[in-house]
């Protein structure tokens, strides 16, 4: 089974992009969240942070007996991707978005002001694309910048990267902050 993977820190629009993709590729889509679920892999609730606790162990069975389906290309989405055997992965997307950006869209979302500043700081620090190198390797994994483009215009950036694979290209938000003399707003004390 060939596996695409696409990932990002909440808000950065991987069910949309995985979705269309999906369609346009005419392949299954699994949400990881939604798998978790169904499987009995949430543990319990971290009402502090207002998220599932997520049994790795239960999630890593049950993604193995995902990609041990015999079929067709299939593309997972979700934030932990990480957990995806290798062995069955082609491409790995990680979709980032400026944390201005991503600010507006938690907020958006009624996520809590503790669950903004913890996505958006695992955006700046570039969490989920240092959990996908560390994990796939920098041949398989590209990014995505989606602050300014829309799903259609995301889903052909990756169609394009998926046929033509170039240098990947890699997005630091600490880097461009620290430039512009905000990181300090970005990262907790």
């Amino acid at each position: 089974m060939s596996v695409i993977l696409i990932g990002g820190t909440p808000g950065t629009g991987k069910t949309k992009v995985a979705g269309a993709l999906g369609s346009r590729q005419g392949v299954k889509v699994v949400s990881i969240g939604e798998l978790a679920d169904a499987s009995g892999c949430i543990s319990a609730e971290d009402k502090a942070r207002d998220t599932g606790i997520i049994d790795e162990d239960c999630l890593v069975e049950a993604l193995l007996d995902l990609v041990d389906e015999k079929g067709k290309r299939m593309i997972i989405e979700g934030h932990y991707i990480d957990l995806v055997p290798s062995s069955s992965v082609e491409w790995v997307v990680v979709l980032r978005t400026h944390p201005d950006i991503l600010q507006t869209r938690l907020e958006e979302r009624d996520y809590s002001e503790a669950k903004v500043a913890e996505n958006i700081e695992a955006e700046v620090l570039g969490v989920c694309q240092l959990d996908a190198l560390e994990s796939f390797g920098e041949e398989k994994v590209f990014e995505v910048d989606t602050s300014k483009i829309n799903i259609t215009q995301t889903v052909e950036t990756i169609e394009r990267m998926m046929s033509k694979p170039e240098e990947p290209v890699r997005i630091d938000w600490m880097e461009l902050l620290e430039e512009e003399g905000r990181l300090e707003d970005y990262l907790s004390d």
